[in-house]
């Protein structure tokens, strides 16, 4: 069974091609490697890698615009060589997060027909910490009621070391309230 790896990718670019490829790709799905063909209307070049397994998803878009939005989860990885090759045939910009806790990695990536022009990895709770700070707070606080201090710290790493000292000071309120 894979780890989720749960994504959420914004494209941008000439309506024509928009609507090619959502005709293509349809409002909801799951694609593998199997259907590079249905994409892209070509055999898989020699050695492409997606980057996972297989693409669940769902599409937001509107006829005529110029841009879309796919949410939704991969196994194991992002789907990054999938975005690329998007970006490229389709002559768009993709830009791209992901996350798995799993994994505990997470980040970002955009490309620009087909160039990448952006990438950061994180850690799952420094992503979390930058991105939805609340949610990071949620999970220090279950973190909190099943494990020591110095635990959820060690878990923390190098973020502990960025966090000011009213969010160490809260991290110790918290998991004084939860023991």
């Amino acid at each position: 069974m894979a780890n989720y790896c749960s994504f959420s990718t914004d494209i941008s670019g000439a309506p024509e091609k928009l609507a090619e490829l959502y005709k293509r790709l349809g409002e909801d799905g799951r694609i593998g490697y199997d259907d590079y063909n249905k994409i892209f209307d070509e055999a898989a070049p020699e050695g492409f890698e997606w980057g996972t397994k297989w693409v669940e998803y769902s599409v937001s878009y509107d006829e005529g615009h110029d841009w879309m939005s796919i949410t939704g989860d991969t196994a194991w990885y992002p789907a990054s060589g999938l975005w690329q090759r998007i970006s490229e045939k389709y002559e768009t910009s993709v830009e791209t997060t992901y996350s798995e806790p799993g994994g505990d990695f997470a980040g970002r990536d955009e490309w620009e027909n087909g160039e990448k022009t952006f990438s950061e990895e994180t850690t799952y709770n420094e992503h979390l910490y930058y991105n939805d700070n609340e949610y990071f707070w949620d999970n220090i606080t279950n973190d909190c009621a099943d494990l020591e201090l110095d635990e959820v710290i060690d878990g923390l790493g190098e973020l502990y070391e960025k966090m000011s000292d009213n969010e160490k000071q809260r991290l110790a309120e918290i998991h004084e309230r939860e023991n």
